[in-house]
């Protein structure tokens, strides 16, 4: 059974992780749907309506479509999705965060890294939950950003790289972005516009789950 890690704030802008076990649920194609998973003991995410035929609460509401990334690896393809956050009093600003997982041959997601950020508002120009390489399911540094980011780069192995990216289907202005996996430590985040023109850095720091 793969775990879930976090990267969420508790209290007074603490960053911590919590671990929590999930289990494979279907990918949608179509219009995005919550997936059923075992609920977590403590987690700043948001309970779906309807619980499971055996009424325990699905652990993530998914919002928008999955943001597939074509690369595949152990236990399927690489795919991000975002996921709501409801904890007005530690996060009043924050709504909604990142899952990194895999979706295997019979379209089944695990997730198993989620992310979000922990300071101010989710939508600040910027980086936000910026997380460095988890060996678990092999899921690379990835994160998102807020802005018109058309490049995105780090330095990883004293080699400056580029990051995969895409667009997030509820709001194109926040980019989910991803590197190969690597277990060497990126550093020196950044972002440049379509003209080459560096855009604000956000919370550029990597965190680790």
């Amino acid at each position: 059974m793969s775990r879930v890690h976090r990267r969420t704030l508790v209290a007074i802008a603490i960053t911590v992780a919590a671990a929590a076990a999930t289990t494979g649920v279907a990918m949608a194609t179509a219009a995005p749907s919550a997936a059923q998973a075992p609920a977590a003991a403590v987690q700043p995410v948001a309970k779906a309506d309807a619980p499971r035929a055996d009424s325990s609460e699905p652990e993530h509401v998914f919002l928008g479509q999955p943001v597939a990334t074509g690369s595949t690896g152990p236990g399927g393809e690489l795919v991000f999705r975002f996921i709501k956050i409801d904890e007005p009093q530690h996060l009043p600003d924050v709504h909604f965060g990142l899952l990194g997982g895999r979706t295997d041959a019979k379209g089944v997601f695990t997730g198993h890294y989620a992310t979000n950020e922990t300071v101010g508002s989710d939508k600040a120009p910027g980086f936000h939950g910026a997380s460095v390489a988890s060996g678990n399911g092999r899921i690379p540094a990835f994160g998102y950003y807020a802005g018109p980011a058309a490049k995105i780069t780090a330095t990883i192995g004293g080699k400056t790289v580029q990051a995969k990216q895409a667009d997030w289907s509820e709001d194109p202005t926040i980019k989910v972005w991803w590197f190969d996996y690597s277990t060497k430590e990126p550093s020196s985040l950044a972002a440049f516009d379509a003209a080459g023109a560096p855009l604000p850095l956000g919370n550029n720091s990597f965190g680790r789950g």
